[in-house]
């Protein structure tokens, strides 16, 4: 195992690993960024960073549980636990599908989709941080890396 830059010798440098710490840290710069104001961190408090994601990758006319489960590689049952939940916090709804009554469609509420906004624009601002401290050119290439690697596990 190589050493890399800022790391503790013993703590894995492999891909997994490293992207692990980065999400970490880029989670905690939202945590902070949201409890220090800009955003509208009322929105957002209270919910964890996976009901956020849920959320955003809830479209606003809705999707089917078995549909939305496969988007973000949950189980239909661990979804709807975890649907369950957002919806007794009323970020989420639940409706029957018209065209088949069996069906469970899920949407964001009005106050779903405010927490998705307000979860977007703390992460501009840590984006924003996270630019400067890398520099531009870095950060527009770690993105690109990032969206050439996310198409590649489709």
């Amino acid at each position: 195992m190589t050493h890399v830059k800022g790391m503790v010798p013993d703590y894995p440098d492999h891909v997994v690993a490293l992207l692990g710490r980065v999400l970490d840290g880029f989670r905690r710069d939202m945590r902070t960024a949201a409890r220090d104001g800009g955003g509208g961190p009322e929105a957002i408090q209270g919910l964890r960073s996976s009901q956020v994601r849920l959320l955003s990758l809830t479209p606003p006319e809705g999707m089917r549980v078995t549909d939305l489960a496969e988007r973000v590689g949950m189980t239909k049952q661990a979804l709807g636990e975890f649907a369950n939940d957002l919806e007794w916090l009323g970020h989420l709804e639940s409706v029957r599908d018209p065209a088949d009554r069996r069906v469970r469609i899920l949407r964001p509420t009005s106050r779903g989709l405010e927490a998705v906004a307000a979860s977007n624009e703390v992460i501009a601002a840590v984006e924003e941080e996270w630019r400067e401290r890398l520099g531009t050119r870095k950060w527009e290439q770690l993105r690109r890396l990032l969206v050439e690697a996310a198409d590649l596990s489709r």
